[in-house]
């Protein structure tokens, strides 16, 4: 069992580091974090070109995601560092995501916070952990491209059945911001106290994952005016 875990545990452990060698996981990691809301921010403007030019645009660019994160998922099985294939599952289920649910959904394509996503959702949550916890061959990397999706899927579907039952200002919509809000700063400081380059990454995308989370119950609430044109939610 704790073999099985070890992918996850490895950062919860604080490792004997010097001053220099958290503050260089801090950069690592705050620098993640600006990176991934840049990308957000430039992929939202990117996304409002590509669907102006129609389906056709939209289709090829989420073929060129897909293809990119699945690559990026096969080729990081084979990578021996641990740390270095989990970060780069990680990021390939990041494009996976984008490709399958993000941009389809925008798109009307599907709809995955729905009520009945539920209903999908808990099942392969609950396959994916079985298979995590049993499967001792699964490599660090499929646990990285898989997890990616399905914990955004996780914190979308539970912040959107939140808003649509209790509203953005409840005290239900409140207590999920803080609930997120500690999952972000949880998530960055183990990074830094594992001390490593990965960690920090890893935990630099979490953060900024939960942030943007707790920022999009905000702009529900209409404290803040989203960061781009025409109010586009992008996720």
């Amino acid at each position: 069992m704790m073999h099985l875990l070890y992918p996850v545990l490895q950062y919860l452990i604080p490792v004997q580091h010097t001053l220099r060698d958290y503050a260089f996981t801090g950069f690592f990691a705050i620098a993640s974090f600006l990176l991934f809301i840049f990308l957000q921010l430039l992929g939202s403007r990117l996304f409002d070109r590509i669907r102006e030019s129609g389906h056709i645009g939209s289709k090829l660019f989420i073929m060129v995601l897909l293809l990119v994160g699945l690559a990026g998922a096969v080729f990081s099985c084979f990578i021996s560092n641990s740390e270095a294939s989990l970060l780069l599952g990680f990021l390939s289920g990041l494009f996976i995501w984008t490709s399958l649910c993000d941009i389809p959904r925008q798109l009307d394509w599907i709809s995955p916070l729905t009520r009945r996503a539920i209903l999908v959702f808990l099942p392969i949550a609950l396959l994916w952990t079985a298979g995590m916890l049993f499967m001792r061959s699964i490599p660090a990397a499929v646990f990285g491209a898989t997890g990616y999706p399905l914990v955004v899927w996780g914190i979308e579907l539970a912040r959107s059945r939140v808003i649509s039952r209790w509203g953005p200002a409840s005290l239900a919509a409140t207590i999920l911001i803080l609930l997120t809000a500690a999952i972000a700063g949880g998530a960055l400081a183990l990074g830094i106290v594992h001390g490593t380059l990965f960690s920090g990454i890893i935990g630099g995308v979490i953060f900024a994952v939960a942030t943007w989370s707790a920022l999009e119950v905000i702009w529900e609430r209409g404290m803040a005016e989203k960061p781009w044109r025409g109010g586009s939610s992008r996720k």
